[in-house]
């Protein structure tokens, strides 16, 4: 074998290796579209005002599990309590209010 062969063939080696270790690093943080997905629901009620309905409703759905789901918990929370509470908003801000003087 010639010399070339014996210095080319490991620097191959290293190289495939720090190509496909980066790779692995990523995929290690996992999927990041869950994360998309969550900021995108919370997004949908950052309307809502927080209650203490609401934290009793998380406080025993987190005791109901052992503490797991907190996420989860939260966001049914916000999927059960919210709705109602952004209509109410919505209804509220499109009737009108009644007019000190009548109009002209």
């Amino acid at each position: 074998m010639s010399r070339a062969y014996l210095i080319v063939k490991p620097l191959l080696v290293l190289l495939a290796l720090a190509a496909c270790l980066p790779v692995g690093f990523a995929r290690a943080d996992g999927d990041p579209a869950p994360t998309y997905r969550r900021e995108a629901q919370l997004q949908k009620y950052k309307g809502c005002h927080w209650t203490d309905e609401m934290g009793k409703y998380v406080y025993e759905c987190i005791k109901k599990n052992d503490g797991f789901g907190t996420h989860w918990c939260y966001d049914e929370t916000l999927e059960t309590y919210c709705p109602a509470q952004l209509e109410a908003a919505k209804k509220a801000a499109v009737q009108p209010m009644p007019a000190d003087k009548p109009a002209n």
